[in-house]
C-alpha cells in the first residue's frame, strides 16, 4: 500500500549458525519512516547545492535530486506538499512551511513539532496519500522519498501523483550530516530561512563529544538491533543506515553485517543465536516493545546493563535536534559500558 512508510526489505541472511527467520521489513518496523537509497548527493545544478535562480530579472528554479534528476520550473515553487513523514520531517525542522503533508501517526511527524496550520494531512492509514486531498491542496512542488532501486516511493506506486506536479526525491541513505544538510539546501532553495542553525550548533557539539568517547574507548563493540518477531532479531546494517554511517565515521566498532542484497537493511538472527552477539552494548531500535525472552536476558551486554533504548523516532525524524539528543545519549553510554562485555565473533 502507498503510504509514508519504509519500503520493504528482505534481510534473511544470519550472523553465524542462525537460523532461518522472517522476513523483516522496514515497512513492518514503522508504518510511518521514510526508507531510501544512497544514490547521488542532492545537488545545485551547476553548483553542488540548492539551485534557484534568484538574480536580477530570473524567476527560474532548478534543483537535482537523490535520483540525479533534474527538476526545472519557470519560477521558484511556492506551495510544496511532503509525500513520505521523515522527508518531511527533515523539512519541517529546517523551516519550510507546506500546504500538504503526511502523518502516518508513527510519532516521526511531531518529533519536530511542526505547525500545522494551513497544512492539508493527505495520508490516512487505509488509502495512504490520498491523492484527491493532495491534489486539492493545489501544490507546485511535491518531496517524496527515493528507493533503494532508484524510483520514487510514492509516485512510483501511485503515477498520479506526477501529474499533480513536479517531484524532487530525497535520500536518507546517507549520514546525518547529508541528509539534513540536504533538506536545508532545498529549503534555502525554496527562499525559506533556516529555522535550525542553532541547532545545528548543538548537533556538532553532540558529534565531538560523542567522538571523544569512542576515542577513550576504543574496544568497546556496538551492535543496533532490532526486534522481527517473536523468534527473531535484527541486526542492523552499519552501511544502510542514517545513525549507524554517522558513528561508523566517528570511529564506533559496529557488529558487521555481511554483504548481499539479503542483508541491505539489516541480518536476522535466530534467538538461539541472540547472546552470541559480538557486543558489549546493545541499542534497540525502531521497534517496540523491548523482548522478553529468557535468551536476551541471557545475552551478555544486557546482563551487563549495557543496553539503550532510545525513542522510537529517534531513527527517522531527519532533524539536527532530533540527532543532537540521539548522539548525546550514545555518548553518555559509550562513556560509561566496558569492553570486552561481550563474546567474540565466531567468525
Amino acid at each position: 500500500m502507498p503510504s509514508a512508510t519504509l519500503p520493504r526489505s528482505h534481510d534473511t541472511r544470519h550472523l553465524t549458525a542462525a537460523a532461518p527467520g522472517a522476513r523483516p521489513t522496514r515497512r513492518g518496523l514503522l508504518a510511518g519512516g521514510l526508507g531510501t537509497a544512497a544514490l547521488l548527493g542532492l545537488s545545485a545544478c551547476g553548483t553542488g547545492n540548492s539551485a534557484s535562480a534568484d538574480g536580477p530579472g530570473s524567476t527560474a528554479w532548478s534543483f537535482t535530486d537523490d535520483r540525479g534528476h533534474a527538476v526545472r520550473l519557470p519560477r521558484r515553487p511556492k506551495r510544496i506538499a511532503f509525500l513520505t513523514d521523515s522527508a518531511g520531517a527533515a523539512l519541517w525542522a529546517a523551516g519550510l512551511h507546506p500546504v500538504a503533508a503526511t502523518d502516518s501517526g508513527q510519532g516521526i511527524v511531531p518529533a519536530v513539532k511542526p505547525d500545522w496550520s494551513g497544512v492539508t494531512k493527505i495520508y490516512s492509514a487505509d488509502k495512504g496519500v490520498r491523492l484527491e486531498a493532495l491534489a486539492q491542496a493545489r501544490p507546485d512542488l511535491l518531496i517524496d522519498a527515493v528507493q533503494p532501486d532508484g524510483t520514487l516511493q510514492v509516485a512510483s506506486q501511485l503515477p498520479e501523483v506526477a501529474k499533480i506536479a513536479p517531484v524532487v526525491g530525497l535520500s536518507t541513505y546517507h549520514s546525518i550530516e547529508q541528509i539534513v544538510g540536504t533538506a536545508d539546501r532545498l529549503t534555502r532553495s525554496l527562499g525559506t530561512t533556516l529555522t535550525d542553525g542553532d541547532a545545528k550548533s548543538r548537533y556538532q557539539a553532540a558529534s565531538t563529544r560523542l567522538r571523544k568517547a569512542i576515542a577513550a574507548n576504543r574496544e568497546l563493540r556496538v551492535g543496533f538491533v532490532f526486534g522481527i518477531d517473536k523468534n527473531t532479531l535484527g541486526v542492523m546494517n552499519p552501511r544502510t543506515w542514517a545513525v549507524l554511517k554517522t558513528v561508523s565515521a566517528l570511529g564506533m566498532r559496529l557488529v558487521p553485517v555481511p554483504g548481499g542484497s539479503a542483508n541491505t537493511y539489516s541480518q536476522a538472527v535466530s534467538w538461539e543465536n541472540v547472546p552470541s552477539l559480538p557486543a558489549d552494548l546493545l541499542v534497540w531500535a525502531v521497534s517496540d516493545p523491548l523482548p522478553d525472552n529468557p535468551l536476551w536476558k541471557r545475552t551478555p551486554a544486557v546482563h551487563a546493563g549495557q543496553l539503550w533504548k532510545p525513542e522510537l523516532a529517534s531513527w527517522y525524524a531527519y532533524s539536527w535536534e532530533n540527532f543532537t539528543v540521539l548522539l548525546d545519549g550514545l555518548a553518555t553510554r559509550v562513556h560509561s559500558a566496558r569492553a570486552g562485555v561481550g563474546p567474540h565473533s565466531a567468525s
